[in-house]
């Protein structure tokens, strides 16, 4: 099968020199089957004398493979496999051991006898920083976190796990009142820092309580908040050790160089993180694929991909990283696929390629990859999936279990097919499992034969939008075609924020509320975009070739009002609620190409299939979702 792999990406008469890496190999070895070497470093190094035309292989057996640089890759690499077996980890820090109960007489008293610590500089780690993060601050790196039997451990923290304290007032741009006297029972707060939603439900800040007055129950912030700060917000503390009060939670005392720990479970494997950089970085290197692999625990993105083509991220298992998991840069028809990507900082998939102005395709795509558990730290705008550029395909995958959105798109001609998608925007309101907005000219794009299932509100802030939304074409958003899709459960189904020539065709809808939203924003309190928008448009010249002739509706914008909702449509779809619409603005079905549509009370899936108009094509439900066999979570196929 590896072997099949490689002549894929290279040419089929190409023999390959293997070099064989095992934990109990000697680097003084020659990297045959017999006599392997020790270190992927030393495989590398070997690999890349072989003479011209002959493609390289490294085979890494079972075991754990430390990594303490980013392994670099570029054009003398062409050609290169990385495989794995499903059983090599490559691991970006390191087993912690020397645990000794501590006695801090800081700890609470619940904690007492549990917690257990250890000195950072005696166990080899380093403590790293806290950083700046949230709504604009994504891509920053994580300092040392702890993972115990594969599973993210929780900075200790209060409220605990799953709550929140309330903002009382704002106090001044960067400072507010907080409900509540639990932080003077903190004898030494130790850098206390704060996340929280203060203003909006879809806009999240991490930042450092430069002074925490716990007399006057109030918080200055280092920076002013993105959008402010709002009473009745929530938020809560972390980085405190007398909140080390539950299993699973850790605190770094950076100033005595000391790290506690309460284990989850009497033993356990239980790794810190430490590399700073990616795991793998590929500049300019072509057809490289990395096989069966597991990465594991650095405090940056597990695998970058910059420029070359033809790279593939295949069979791997991707976990417990700071950022990102795969990010792919201009490499034209590279990919992830069959990997399961969890425990991540940030993002699971990047996909940034193609040509906007001359709407050449990049050939990017995400196929049957399982991607959950990500965006731990910063919680909005950190997709399962985030698109960016021409022609990107994100198809197969089973996205699930995530405070915000499953898939980003920004771009043209993307295609969004057979995915199961489901029990993301946990925590976040006016928010979308499918986002994209603010744009009028990144059209062509295609959310087809895909299932939403468990998309329903979980925020009620007082007077906010807090419903959540299957697809969200925000903001003016125009252009795209969704058909044939599933949507199931409260929440909303689709909502059009503005935006013009959305075709909504072919769809079910059961239980949604609404199913279909749409307004005329653009018009309204939206007005003020108009002329970013058509600047935006402008400057790609969409009213010339090539998008004149790939988007004809785009050749008269300038001549039209183009903040009117014009040109949607709503076709030949099957809506089982009690409410199937949310019109506003005025607008009405005879704004739109309405018809052959069926509407009927709450139906089971099964039935409302039956019922469908006819022309109706049928939903292939057994061709979406991850197209290879299931298999235990964390095992690398």
């Amino acid at each position: 099968m590896i072997q099949g792999l490689v002549l894929l990406f290279a040419p089929v008469w190409a023999p390959a020199l293997t070099i064989y890496v095992s934990p109990k190999g000697s680097d003084g070895q020659a990297g045959t089957l017999k006599a392997p070497v020790r270190s992927f470093a030393r495989a590398l190094a070997i690999v890349r004398t072989r003479p011209t035309g002959l493609s390289g292989r490294i085979a890494l057996a079972s075991g754990d493979y430390p990594v303490d640089d980013t392994i670099e890759l570029g054009p003398k690499d062409d050609g290169l496999t990385v495989a794995g077996g499903g059983r090599a980890r490559l691991l970006g820090g390191k087993a912690v051991a020397g645990w000794k109960v501590a006695s801090d007489p800081r700890l609470a008293s619940v904690a007492r006898g549990k917690v257990v610590s250890v000195d950072l500089k005696a166990a080899g780690l380093t403590p790293g920083e806290l950083r700046l993060r949230g709504f604009h601050d994504g891509k920053a790196p994580s300092a040392l976190e702890l993972f115990s039997d594969g599973e993210p451990m929780t900075l200790a923290r209060w409220p605990d796990r799953g709550e929140y304290a309330k903002v009382e007032a704002a106090k001044g741009p960067k400072s507010f009142a907080y409900a509540g006297d639990r932080p003077r029972g903190w004898k030494t707060p130790n850098d206390p820092w704060i996340f929280g939603y203060l203003r909006f439900d879809w806009c999240d800040t991490y930042d450092r309580a430069v002074r925490l007055d716990p007399e006057g129950r109030t918080i200055e912030l280092s920076r002013e908040p993105d959008y402010g700060i709002e009473a009745g917000r929530r938020f809560y503390f972390f980085n405190v050790l007398e909140e080390l009060d539950s299993p699973g939670e850790y605190f770094v005392d950076r100033r005595a160089g000391r790290l506690y720990f309460w284990p989850p479970a009497p033993k356990g494997d239980t790794v810190a993180s430490l590399l700073e950089g990616p795991m793998f970085r590929l500049k300019g290197a072509s057809n490289v694929v990395l096989k069966g692999l597991r990465l594991e625990a650095g405090r940056d993105g597990a695998v970058w991909i910059e420029g070359g083509r033809g790279n593939r991220v295949d069979s791997c298992l991707i976990r417990n990283f700071g950022t990102y998991g795969v990010s792919i840069h201009d490499a034209t028809g590279s990919g992830v696929a069959h990997c399961d990507l969890t425990g991540l900082g940030s993002r699971g998939i990047e996909l940034f390629g193609g040509d906007r102005k001359t709407l050449i395709s990049g050939g990017l795509y995400a196929d049957d990859n399982h991607i959950w558990k990500y965006s731990r730290w910063p919680r909005t705008y950190q997709a399962g999936v985030a698109v960016e550029g021409v022609g990107a395909r994100v198809s197969h995958n089973l996205i699930e279990d995530a405070p915000h959105n499953a898939i980003l798109l920004a771009g043209n001609d993307h295609v969004v097919e057979f995915n199961d998608v489901r029990r993301v925007c946990l925590e976040t309101g006016d928010s979308g499992a499918v986002y994209m907005g603010q744009n009028l000219t990144m059209r062509g794009n295609q959310i087809r034969s895909n299932r939403f299932r468990d998309i329903v509100p979980t925020v009620n802030t007082a007077g906010a939008f807090t419903n959540v939304m299957s697809v969200y074409l925000d903001d003016q958003w125009s252009g795209t075609t969704i058909f044939g899709n599933v949507f199931e459960g409260r929440g909303t189904g689709i909502l059009i924020g503005g935006g013009r020539d959305n075709v909504v065709e072919n769809n079910v809808f059961v239980g949604k509320d609404p199913a279909f939203h749409i307004d005329q924003r653009g018009k309204d309190w939206a007005k003020g975009k108009e002329k970013d928008l058509l600047e935006q448009a402008r400057g790609l010249k969409v009213d010339e070739p090539p998008y004149s002739v790939r988007y004809p509706r785009l050749a008269s914008l300038f001549q039209e009002d183009a903040m009117t909702a014009t040109g949607n449509a709503f076709v030949r779809n099957v809506v089982a609620g009690k409410r199937p619409f949310w019109f506003q603005d005025g607008l009405s079905e005879k704004d739109l190409d309405y018809r052959d549509n069926v509407l009927m009370m709450d139906t089971p899936l099964t039935d409302v299939l039956r019922k469908a108009p006819p022309g109706f094509k049928p939903i292939p439900l057994t061709r979406i979702g991850l197209t290879t066999k299931a298999r235990p979570a964390g095992v690398a196929r």
